[in-house]
């Protein structure tokens, strides 16, 4: 798997960003493959990063439209 690679999804991104640190973990690579992995690994935490964002924001655009459902509402239960 290389670090172009685009991931369709968050959780298959943080399995592979995991499945990198556990290998630079083990100790077992050499420093070339060491560094490679370690790009990867930036590269992918960077696009979880944007994908956590987008869902930020999603999640702040529907707060907000809750929020306005809500002053809806109490301005029709006043009316009444």
């Amino acid at each position: 798997m290389t670090a172009k690679k685009e991931y369709k999804d968050f959780e298959s991104a943080m399995a592979r960003l995991d499945e990198i640190v556990a290998s630079l973990e083990s100790g077992e690579l050499s420093l070339e493959q060491s560094l490679t992995l370690y790009s990867e690994g930036v590269t992918i935490a960077d696009i979880c990063s944007r994908k956590l964002a987008e869902a930020e924001g999603q999640i702040a655009k529907l707060s907000k439209m809750t929020d306005q459902f809500k002053l809806d509402k109490l301005a029709e239960a006043e009316d009444e």
